[in-house]
């Protein structure tokens, strides 16, 4: 059975850092799942979470988010997301902080 892993590469860029987090088809191949976060000065912004369509529903989408969920714990973390996605997110804890703009907040555990 197959079971997804989230890897993450992390790269600085002048004063913030850009976290790319892929999950790999079963081969370790092709991308199936790919994120992307960048963070400074305590804040984290969820650029992108996209998963394969072939692979939409199986929970792939969902274990990257509880992964970058960890990474930036300490972190608020922010989203622009689509209408259809802001119960997903509200699912890990974000909350809609500008309903029109569709900008969801997670604080920090600290």
């Amino acid at each position: 059975m197959f079971s997804p892993v989230v890897r993450c590469e992390v790269e600085q860029h002048g004063n913030y850092q850009k976290y790319e987090y892929f999950v790999y088809d079963v081969y370790g191949i092709g991308v199936i799942g790919y994120g992307v976060v960048y963070r400074r000065n305590g804040f984290a912004e969820i650029r992108v979470i996209n998963v394969h369509r072939g692979y939409r529903g199986e929970g792939i989408g969902s274990l990257m988010l509880q992964k970058i969920v960890e990474d930036h714990s300490q972190e608020t973390i922010c989203v622009k997301t689509f209408d259809s996605l802001v119960h997903w997110y509200e699912r890990f804890g974000f909350k809609v902080v500008d309903p029109e703009a569709l900008l969801l907040l997670r604080t920090s555990a600290v």
